[in-house]
């Protein structure tokens, strides 16, 4: 019964703050990344956040496997 809730919360959670790859913070991330402000590394784990800039990323054809920024 536990588990089953917990899922479920997860889940309403992941339905409330769902990002995709045109919304806002989505698109400052990964233009913080590409200027070399923030590594991909440093980009904040929330909800689908790094997700979504990591395949913002992905389409330009950044590396987010790289530890260092570009120079």
């Amino acid at each position: 019964m536990f588990k089953k809730l917990l899922a479920l919360l997860n889940k309403i959670e992941r339905m409330i703050f769902m990002f995709n790859k045109d919304s806002a913070l989505v698109q400052i991330w990964a233009s913080f990344v590409l200027a070399g402000v923030y590594s991909f590394a440093q980009c904040p784990n929330l909800s689908n956040l790094r997700e979504q800039v990591a395949a913002v990323l992905l389409d330009m054809g950044y590396d987010v496997n790289q530890t260092q920024n570009p120079a």
